[in-house]
């Protein structure tokens, strides 16, 4: 199978531009972000920032044939994901090898997984001072609202940081004044110990704001992300909206060709399956009235959503793939197992990718999971739920208005929808509209050809 480049190289002067590509979280790099490399690299000398990756991505890393024009690769620890380190050593690494990185390379183009964290604003501000261009490309697609996403914040902490016999409003309150002063130290202290001017701004990791985007541009995958963007105070003309690479029939390939090319071959004649996204937070916050759902509510309101999917699905096989960040999963693997001699807990640390592709449904419970819409493009065909059964959660309707992914708010309709799916008289609309630039250099000659208008 080969692999057009989909993409005319330009003239000479303009090949002389060079990228510097962060890799930013591993996983959502190999489901996304990671054709967005592939496709610059075909035209443009790029230079990789990355994250400990699983060993496949690497190895396909290394195939010259894929990556054209992939000059360096440079291991990074993310400054704020860095262990047993206090934060004056994080802050210190990443000034350190923000301007090392900007110093040796001189790209004309950065782009980055986000604006907030330590290393990448010192990149971001190093960068710029060489006149280079700052894009965050998003590769997790968002749905949430940033205030939502920001009051759950505050509701753990309030909830989990603090004593119960302070009244929860006392609680609440000093939640989100700790959240402030945190913000006043990583924006401003942090930066001031390492002789940096502060990071002005309202967007930040710590407060979930968006407004006041760092970086000279935002690229975002979908319409709902635009808008969501719109709606947080970033400027139109700030916003690029890239078609998602699994809409693409160019990126899609080189996804079959490395990833799933012998997955797709193993799985033909396989039993049916199901996977259950499994979020790897053990508790929960409910919509209407921000109470605390405790984590033995939680876990069995979740068994008995995977007894109902076994009992309705007789025979099939059910995958539980949990969330990286789970918590005792050699725990939870027992007690879900226990349900049905069917049931299968996963390893955390396993790629998405190969469930979605290896399973005829996949489904996630509350909160929102990015990797639902994923899936929704990697396999058009197949059922895709966004669970949301009582007591709904804080971030559990996120995919209520999506029209990819099939928003469940009840017991009743869940169980029609699976005796459709058992019957095989399940229907799916498959709406797979194009959005915005068709390509990753295309966005990056349009930025470069525009450049003096910014």
């Amino acid at each position: 199978m080969q692999i057009s480049n989909g993409v005319k190289k330009n003239d000479k002067k303009e090949l002389n531009h060079k990228v510097l590509f962060y890799t930013g979280i591993s996983r959502a790099f190999r489901t996304t972000s990671i054709a967005n490399l592939y496709e610059i690299s075909q035209v443009f000398p790029v230079v990789l920032l990355s994250d400990k990756l699983d060993s496949e991505t690497e190895k396909i890393l290394t195939d010259e044939e894929l990556f054209p024009k992939l000059e360096d690769i440079i291991p990074v620890e993310r400054a704020s994901e860095l262990q047993k380190t206090n934060l004056f050593v994080k802050n210190l690494y990443a000034h350190k090898l923000a301007k090392h990185i900007i110093q040796k390379y001189k790209p004309t183009i950065v782009i980055l997984p986000g604006d907030f964290c330590l290393f990448d604003i010192y990149l971001m501000r190093f960068a710029k001072k060489n006149n280079a261009i700052n894009v965050v490309l998003n590769a997790d697609l968002r749905f949430w609202k940033a205030e939502e996403m920001s009051l759950r914040t505050d509701l753990t902490h309030a909830y989990f940081k603090f004593p119960s016999f302070i009244p929860f409003s006392l609680r609440l309150f000093l939640a989100r004044a700790r959240k402030y002063c945190g913000y006043l130290f990583y924006n401003f202290f942090l930066p001031l110990s390492v002789g940096q001017a502060p990071f002005w701004g309202k967007s930040s990791r710590i407060l979930y704001t968006i407004a006041g985007l760092r970086a000279d541009f935002r690229v975002v995958f979908s319409k709902e992300d635009y808008n969501l963007s719109l709606e947080e105070g970033i400027h139109e003309e700030k916003i690029i909206l890239l078609e998602h690479p699994l809409k693409r029939e160019n990126t899609k390939m080189f996804f079959q060709k490395t990833y799933l090319l012998n997955l797709q071959n193993k799985t033909k004649n396989k039993t049916k399956t199901f996977t259950l996204l499994y979020p790897g937070e053990p508790y929960g916050f409910k919509r209407d009235n921000h109470s605390l759902i405790k984590e033995k509510e939680m876990r069995k309101k979740r068994m008995e959503i995977i007894d109902l999917i076994a009992n309705t699905l007789a025979g099939w096989k059910i995958f539980i793939k949990p969330h990286p960040s789970t918590l005792h999963a050699e725990e939870l693997k027992s007690v879900f197992e226990a349900i049905s001699p069917f049931v299968t807990f996963t390893n955390p640390t396993e790629p998405i990718d190969k469930y979605v592709e290896m399973s005829d449904v996949v489904a996630g419970l509350p909160p929102v999971s990015s990797a639902l819409f994923t899936a929704s493009l990697q396999c058009p065909e197949k059922p895709v739920l966004s669970l949301d059964l009582p007591p709904q959660e804080i971030l559990g309707d996120c995919y209520k208005n999506s029209e990819l992914v099939q928003y469940v708010d009840n017991k009743e309709s869940f169980v029609k929808i699976l005796e459709l799916i058992r019957d095989n008289k399940y229907h799916k609309e498959r709406n797979l509209k194009s959005e915005g630039f068709s390509g990753t250099a295309e966005v990056i000659e349009y930025l470069l050809k525009n450049k003096k208008m910014w």
